[in-house]
């Protein structure tokens, strides 16, 4: 299972059970070959969820899952952790 959680100063929020997956947005898209615009999305995010957590965070959250598990074939159990 892999967590999409926020933590400060973290750019690409995926986790594993063994900690940070990516230091970076340029890393995830070597390594799991996701579309630059997906990362650069899941960067901004990363970012901007930072601060206090909003409706319009979780449901950005939510629609970057979704594309992430689309763009990796559903090859991975991702979950979002407010």
């Amino acid at each position: 299972m892999i967590r999409f959680m926020s933590e400060d100063g973290v750019d690409v929020p995926l986790w594993s059970e063994d900690g940070l997956i990516f230091v970076d947005g340029d890393e995830l898209v070597r390594e799991w070959s996701v579309s630059q615009e997906l990362a650069s999305d899941i960067v901004e995010w990363g970012r901007a969820s930072q601060g206090p957590a909003t409706a319009r965070i979780d449901a950005e959250a939510a629609r970057l899952i979704r594309s992430l598990r689309r763009e990796l074939d559903y090859r991975f159990r991702i979950v979002y952790q407010p």
